[in-house]
């Protein structure tokens, strides 16, 4: 055997190993989506919505889109954000939600297509 056949077959061996930690769940790689679960509402009191606990504050986001194709992606991206931050609060929803389009004072003066949401993070009952 030369020494290349070696390295060729430890290679191959080291490989196998990993790919067979990964195939029965030793090594597992997390590719779960760990985003917020609770309603956010854009206006109105719909009828499906729970009574509100308590008012928790404002909370806001804004991000920059590369394109003007791209603000709708960009838009839900700052939606689960907000959702985050209404989490971090001790929220379980948003209302009040609006969206708003164009400059904003918390983005770059290069961004040309910001993308910012507000709402009121609340406390529905359960």
């Amino acid at each position: 055997m030369t020494s290349t056949t070696i390295k060729i077959i430890i290679a191959f061996f080291i490989l196998f190993g990993v790919s067979s930690m990964l195939f029965f769940d030793v090594v597992r790689i997390d590719m779960e989506d760990h985003s917020q679960d609770f309603p956010a509402y854009a206006s109105g009191e719909p009828a499906d919505m729970a009574a509100i606990v308590e008012r928790l504050g404002t909370v806001e986001h804004a991000a920059c889109s590369s394109s003007k194709n791209g603000e709708k992606i960009v838009r839900e991206h700052v939606i689960v954000m907000l959702k985050k931050k209404a989490d971090d609060m001790g929220g379980n929803g948003i209302i009040e939600m609006s969206t708003g389009y164009g400059k904003h004072p918390d983005l770059s003066e290069k961004c040309a297509f910001g993308v910012f949401v507000s709402g009121t993070a609340v406390v529905f009952s359960e």
